[in-house]
């Protein structure tokens, strides 16, 4: 009895032994993959959350053993959910996310996967210099999803009525208000800028001069003088009438430039907009008014200053237990062709040249938007800080231009302050 008991004991260990091993091997399927299920997580739009549904179904279907949990919803609140999730390192093993998140998330570089490293994502369907909005220290923290960038844009109609070619160089723009004033008069304008606008097209002005972007090492890249000559320069075009004094602008209320009546009604001839944006400002014109795409202004010096930010950005999470599985997915959602067809412009522009080209080819790229997205890759400037964007920097923006358009501070005043105030609160950002 107690030599069976001893067998019996035996055999129970062995069974006990196998069945943990059994347990700790992953779970297979029918062909010996194994069996992965990562989560993706995204914001946006019904038509955004109805393609990409169906995306992750077409990509199941191509690699049975990959299953995608999906997690979507809107925007209000999704930057905060993703913050609660990557400090409780609860975040999904992908993430669309804002490009600044991956400098708020990943200062050094270390936030996210290094997407460098996995063999399954093709870096090569990038322009390098959108890639280098999304590497920190080298590594790659994001693929760009999408490209956003300023156009000039022109109320073909309100040109055709003044008898103007629309303008190539910023000599034509001044010329252009000299005929404006003079055939439809004092109240219309070749270009309105509001107070983000002008202080855009003084970095406009200034990166085409020096081939520097505004902030570089967390810091104003031009000097007082710099800033002050190009300050200078916008006030020439307000006294020229090339477009409108803030004080003119203020007389329309605080309102957006797109249902300001001098836009409605076509007195304003042209606009400096993203090119995601620009749909809205012809919906808005009356009549049959027609807005055209213009070239980047020339003029001023020889360097591209075209002004361009990844619009968003997908990223795999550091901690993912299953890295390659997400780099399939990840170089899926970007490069696939018919993954490509069912987003189509759902984000945007796609900033993967192979989703640009298939998308071109099933002549799914047209519009005013498409069209000023081309001239901004055949133009990039050097680039934005992620920092830029910074909500109080953004009003400080405004504030600085509204005070010298106003003249409560004069050009140097002007120039030291946003010297000063940019560094201390981009300091304060880069902690």
């Amino acid at each position: 009895m107690k030599k069976m008991a001893k067998v019996v004991a035996v055999l129970l260990t062995l069974v006990m032994l196998l069945t943990a091993c059994a347990g700790n091997k992953p779970a297979t399927n029918a062909d010996g993959e194994e069996q992965v299920t990562l989560r993706f997580s995204w914001w946006g739009g019904d038509a955004r959350h109805e393609a990409t549904l169906e995306a992750i179904a077409l990509f199941e279907e191509k690699y049975p053993n990959i299953k995608i949990e999906a997690e979507y919803g809107g925007w209000q609140g999704h930057q905060e959910k993703v913050t609660t999730q990557m400090v409780g390192n609860t975040a999904p093993d992908v993430l669309q996310v804002n490009w600044n998140w991956l400098y708020i998330f990943s200062k050094d570089g270390n936030g996210f996967y290094d997407l460098s490293t996995l063999a399954d994502i093709n870096l090569d369907n990038y322009e390098s210099a959108i890639l280098d909005q999304t590497t920190i220290n080298g590594k790659v923290n994001g693929l760009p999803v999408g490209i956003g960038g300023k156009v000039f844009y022109w109320n073909g109609s309100t040109y055709e009525k003044a008898g103007v070619e629309i303008p190539q160089t910023f000599d034509d723009l001044f010329a252009a208000a000299e005929v404006f004033q003079a055939t439809l008069g004092n109240d219309y304008y070749p270009i309105d800028l509001d107070q983000y606008g002008a202080f855009l097209m003084l970095l406009y002005y200034l990166e085409q001069q020096t081939g520097k972007p505004f902030i570089v090492d967390n810091k104003v890249a031009y000097t007082e003088a710099q800033l002050v000559e190009a300050l200078e320069y916008y006030n020439s075009m307000v006294e020229a009438g090339v477009t409108p004094s803030m004080e003119s602008r203020g007389a329309a209320g605080n309102v957006p430039v797109d249902q300001t009546p001098s836009w409605i009604q076509g007195r304003y001839g042209g606009t400096y907009e993203w090119d995601s944006a620009i749909d809205k400002f012809q919906a808005a014109l009356e009549g049959d008014q027609k807005i055209v795409t213009g070239d980047f202004l020339t003029g001023i010096g020889s360097h591209p200053s075209a002004l361009a930010k990844v619009s968003m950005a997908y990223s795999i999470n550091k901690n993912t237990k299953h890295p390659e599985a997400a780099a399939k997915f990840l170089n899926f959602l970007v490069s696939d062709k018919e993954a490509s067809e069912i987003l189509g412009t759902t984000r945007g522009i796609p900033a993967n040249l192979a989703a640009k080209d298939t998308l071109q080819d099933l002549g799914l790229l047209s519009g005013l938007g498409y069209e000023g997205n081309v001239k901004v890759i055949d133009n990039l400037g050097v680039g934005i800080s992620p920092y830029f964007e910074d909500a109080e920097l953004q009003a400080f923006y405004r504030q600085v231009i509204e005070e010298y358009g106003y003249g409560q501070i004069n050009a140097q005043q002007a120039a030291e302050k946003i010297i000063t105030t940019v560094n201390r609160l981009v300091a304060e950002l880069a902690k």
